[in-house]
Protein backbone atom coordinates (compact mmCIF):
# COMPACT_ATOMS: atom_id res chain seq x y z
CA UNK A 1 0.00 0.00 0.00
CA UNK A 2 1.58 3.21 -0.73
CA UNK A 3 0.16 5.94 1.03
CA UNK A 4 0.35 9.65 -0.16
CA UNK A 5 0.72 12.62 2.09
CA UNK A 6 -0.40 15.47 0.73
CA UNK A 7 -4.33 16.24 -0.04
CA UNK A 8 -3.85 17.98 -3.10
CA UNK A 9 -2.05 15.42 -4.41
CA UNK A 10 -4.80 12.44 -2.98
CA UNK A 11 -7.41 14.93 -4.72
CA UNK A 12 -5.46 15.14 -8.06
CA UNK A 13 -5.31 11.91 -8.08
CA UNK A 14 -8.69 11.06 -6.75
CA UNK A 15 -10.02 12.69 -10.13
CA UNK A 16 -7.72 11.28 -12.36
CA UNK A 17 -8.59 7.44 -11.25
CA UNK A 18 -12.20 8.01 -10.23
CA UNK A 19 -11.56 6.33 -6.56
CA UNK A 20 -12.39 7.33 -2.83
CA UNK A 21 -9.62 9.09 -0.86
CA UNK A 22 -9.08 6.87 2.09
CA UNK A 23 -7.20 9.20 4.87
CA UNK A 24 -5.65 7.90 8.17
CA UNK A 25 -4.99 10.18 10.29
CA UNK A 26 -2.30 9.35 12.75
CA UNK A 27 0.13 10.40 15.24
CA UNK A 28 3.78 9.48 17.06
CA UNK A 29 3.11 6.63 19.17
CA UNK A 30 -0.35 5.36 18.35
CA UNK A 31 -0.81 2.31 19.44
CA UNK A 32 -3.69 1.90 17.25
CA UNK A 33 -1.87 2.84 14.23
CA UNK A 34 0.96 0.56 15.21
CA UNK A 35 -1.34 -1.82 15.54
CA UNK A 36 -3.21 -1.09 12.32
CA UNK A 37 -0.06 -1.30 10.32
CA UNK A 38 1.62 -5.02 12.20
CA UNK A 39 -1.80 -6.48 11.87
CA UNK A 40 -5.19 -5.53 9.86
CA UNK A 41 -2.42 -4.32 7.20
CA UNK A 42 -0.77 -7.74 6.61
CA UNK A 43 -4.46 -9.05 5.64
CA UNK A 44 -3.77 -9.30 1.44
CA UNK A 45 -7.68 -9.32 1.02
CA UNK A 46 -7.85 -6.29 2.66
CA UNK A 47 -4.95 -4.65 0.95
CA UNK A 48 -6.14 -5.91 -2.53
CA UNK A 49 -9.53 -4.09 -1.75
CA UNK A 50 -7.72 -0.84 -0.54
CA UNK A 51 -5.71 -0.65 -3.33
CA UNK A 52 -8.77 -1.63 -5.71
CA UNK A 53 -10.64 1.22 -4.18
CA UNK A 54 -9.44 3.87 -3.11
CA UNK A 55 -6.46 6.64 -2.93
CA UNK A 56 -4.31 6.34 -0.32
CA UNK A 57 -3.60 9.63 1.96
CA UNK A 58 -2.10 9.24 5.61
CA UNK A 59 -1.67 12.58 7.60
CA UNK A 60 -0.54 13.57 11.11
CA UNK A 61 -3.14 14.53 13.47
CA UNK A 62 -0.63 17.04 15.05
CA UNK A 63 1.37 18.55 11.93
CA UNK A 64 -1.62 18.45 9.63
CA UNK A 65 -3.91 21.26 11.65
CA UNK A 66 -5.76 22.71 8.33
CA UNK A 67 -6.75 19.56 7.64
CA UNK A 68 -7.48 17.94 11.03
CA UNK A 69 -9.71 20.95 11.66
CA UNK A 70 -11.34 21.29 8.82
CA UNK A 71 -12.38 17.71 9.00
CA UNK A 72 -13.29 17.79 13.02
CA UNK A 73 -10.35 14.86 13.44
CA UNK A 74 -9.50 14.23 16.92
CA UNK A 75 -8.22 11.35 17.83
CA UNK A 76 -5.99 8.40 16.24
CA UNK A 77 -6.07 6.33 14.03
CA UNK A 78 -9.31 7.67 12.32
CA UNK A 79 -10.44 6.85 9.08
CA UNK A 80 -12.29 9.49 6.52
CA UNK A 81 -13.65 8.66 3.12
CA UNK A 82 -13.59 11.96 1.44
CA UNK A 83 -14.26 12.59 -2.56
CA UNK A 84 -12.24 14.40 -4.74
CA UNK A 85 -12.93 17.69 -3.33
CA UNK A 86 -12.14 16.23 0.35
CA UNK A 87 -15.49 16.47 1.53
CA UNK A 88 -15.97 13.81 4.66
CA UNK A 89 -19.34 11.61 4.35
CA UNK A 90 -17.99 8.86 6.68
CA UNK A 91 -15.61 8.70 9.63
CA UNK A 92 -14.52 6.07 11.90
CA UNK A 93 -12.24 6.39 15.19
CA UNK A 94 -9.86 3.90 16.22
CA UNK A 95 -8.48 0.35 15.67
CA UNK A 96 -9.94 -2.61 13.69
CA UNK A 97 -9.35 -5.94 12.78
CA UNK A 98 -9.02 -6.53 9.51
CA UNK A 99 -12.92 -8.28 9.02
CA UNK A 100 -14.18 -5.40 10.73
CA UNK A 101 -11.91 -2.67 8.95
CA UNK A 102 -12.87 -4.69 5.40
CA UNK A 103 -16.91 -4.30 6.79
CA UNK A 104 -16.24 -0.52 7.51
CA UNK A 105 -14.95 -0.08 4.26
CA UNK A 106 -17.77 -0.68 2.24
CA UNK A 107 -19.67 1.09 4.53
CA UNK A 108 -17.39 4.11 4.29
CA UNK A 109 -17.72 3.42 0.39
CA UNK A 110 -21.82 3.42 0.58
CA UNK A 111 -21.79 6.28 2.43
CA UNK A 112 -19.52 8.47 -0.13
CA UNK A 113 -21.17 7.10 -3.32
CA UNK A 114 -24.76 7.02 -2.41
CA UNK A 115 -25.65 10.87 -2.73
CA UNK A 116 -23.96 10.43 -6.43
CA UNK A 117 -26.57 7.98 -7.65
CA UNK A 118 -23.72 4.81 -7.72
CA UNK A 119 -26.39 2.17 -6.44
CA UNK A 120 -25.28 -0.37 -8.50
CA UNK A 121 -21.55 -0.03 -7.47
CA UNK A 122 -23.24 0.13 -3.76
CA UNK A 123 -24.74 -3.13 -4.09
CA UNK A 124 -21.70 -4.74 -6.17
CA UNK A 125 -19.09 -4.02 -3.42
CA UNK A 126 -21.18 -4.48 -0.25
CA UNK A 127 -21.65 -8.33 -1.93
CA UNK A 128 -18.44 -8.66 -2.54
CA UNK A 129 -17.28 -11.25 -0.13
CA UNK A 130 -20.42 -10.35 2.28
CA UNK A 131 -20.79 -13.91 3.55
CA UNK A 132 -17.06 -13.48 5.54
CA UNK A 133 -18.46 -10.20 7.16
CA UNK A 134 -21.54 -12.00 8.75
CA UNK A 135 -20.06 -11.90 11.91
CA UNK A 136 -18.29 -8.56 12.08
CA UNK A 137 -20.16 -5.77 14.13
CA UNK A 138 -21.02 -3.62 10.41
CA UNK A 139 -22.96 -6.87 9.35
CA UNK A 140 -26.46 -4.90 10.20
CA UNK A 141 -25.51 -1.63 8.78
CA UNK A 142 -23.96 -3.46 5.48
CA UNK A 143 -27.33 -4.85 4.79
CA UNK A 144 -29.35 -1.91 5.24
CA UNK A 145 -27.24 0.11 3.46
CA UNK A 146 -27.26 -1.94 0.33
CA UNK A 147 -31.27 -2.50 0.63
CA UNK A 148 -31.17 1.31 0.74
CA UNK A 149 -29.06 1.50 -2.27
CA UNK A 150 -31.82 -0.95 -3.92
CA UNK A 151 -35.14 0.64 -2.59
CA UNK A 152 -33.89 4.32 -4.27
CA UNK A 153 -32.72 2.09 -7.39
CA UNK A 154 -35.90 0.71 -8.17
CA UNK A 155 -38.63 2.67 -5.90
CA UNK A 156 -39.97 -0.56 -4.70
CA UNK A 157 -39.55 -1.12 -0.55
CA UNK A 158 -40.55 -4.98 -0.23
CA UNK A 159 -36.69 -6.15 0.07
CA UNK A 160 -35.58 -3.43 2.18
CA UNK A 161 -38.80 -4.00 4.52
CA UNK A 162 -37.86 -8.07 4.53
CA UNK A 163 -34.37 -7.33 5.21
CA UNK A 164 -35.27 -5.12 7.69
CA UNK A 165 -37.23 -7.73 9.41
CA UNK A 166 -34.53 -9.96 9.29
CA UNK A 167 -32.20 -7.61 10.76
CA UNK A 168 -34.74 -7.46 13.92
CA UNK A 169 -34.74 -11.40 14.57
CA UNK A 170 -31.00 -12.11 13.81
CA UNK A 171 -29.24 -8.68 15.42
CA UNK A 172 -31.97 -7.11 17.80
CA UNK A 173 -29.87 -4.69 19.41
CA UNK A 174 -28.39 -3.54 16.43
CA UNK A 175 -29.48 0.54 15.52
CA UNK A 176 -30.92 -0.88 12.15
CA UNK A 177 -33.26 -3.66 13.90
CA UNK A 178 -34.93 -0.55 15.27
CA UNK A 179 -35.15 1.55 11.70
CA UNK A 180 -38.08 -0.42 10.75
CA UNK A 181 -41.05 2.52 10.43
CA UNK A 182 -43.72 1.12 8.61
CA UNK A 183 -47.42 0.16 9.88
CA UNK A 184 -48.54 -3.31 8.93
Amino acid sequence: MEWLTNLEQAKEESVKTKKIILLQFEMENCGGCKKLEATTYKEQKLVDEINEWFVLLKLDLIKDKGVRRSLGAYWTPAIYFLDSNGNSYYHFNGYLPANEFRAMLRLGIAETIMPRGKYDDIINIIDKDLVELTKTSFYPKLLAARETARYIKIKDNSKLKKTLKEIQSKHPESTEAKMYFWDE
